[in-house]
């Protein structure tokens, strides 16, 4: 093809589209990295259904706490909780992880239904006492029980 117009019989120009000189580079030939699989979503099994007297005991044995001095904090700091999420906030609780509202529906009476999404940090999430969980407690500050400090 020709980029020059041409003149027909009578006298009308005829056009041809003019073709674009390109240039492949390597760069442009490059192929996008092949995308990685880090895991795939896995239904969890329906557990135990926990009351508040149960957890409260769990925490209890876990810390040994004495109860009347446990019960009153841990019941603020389930309340504080239920607050920050309901009011949008994103919570950092090492070693649980980040945890923080997607959804909110509005149900009867004042109710809510909350879908929350907790992100797990990468050492320690949901680990009893070892070595995990005393190097999180020592990054965040919080001594271990038995200590004087």
């Amino acid at each position: 093809m020709t980029d020059k117009p041409t003149k027909a019989a009578n006298g009308t120009v005829k056009l041809s589209a003019a073709a674009p000189n390109v240039e492949i580079t390597p760069a442009a030939t490059a192929t996008a990295p092949a995308p990685r699989v880090v895991g795939g979503n896995v239904d969890m099994p329906a557990g135990e259904s926990i009351k508040k007297a149960a957890f409260i005991d769990r925490v209890i044995a876990r810390g040994d706490l004495k109860k009347r001095d446990a019960k009153p904090a841990i019941e603020a700091a389930l309340a504080e909780l239920a607050d920050l999420l309901a009011a949008g906030e994103e919570l950092v609780l090492p070693p649980m992880g980040k945890i923080k509202a997607v959804k909110v529906k509005e149900l009867t009476e004042g109710a809510q239904m909350l879908t929350l999404k907790l992100r797990t940090m990468k050492d320690g999430a949901g680990l009893g006492a070892g070595s995990a969980t005393d190097a999180q407690n020592a990054k965040s500050g919080v001594a271990k029980a038995g200590d004087a400090s």
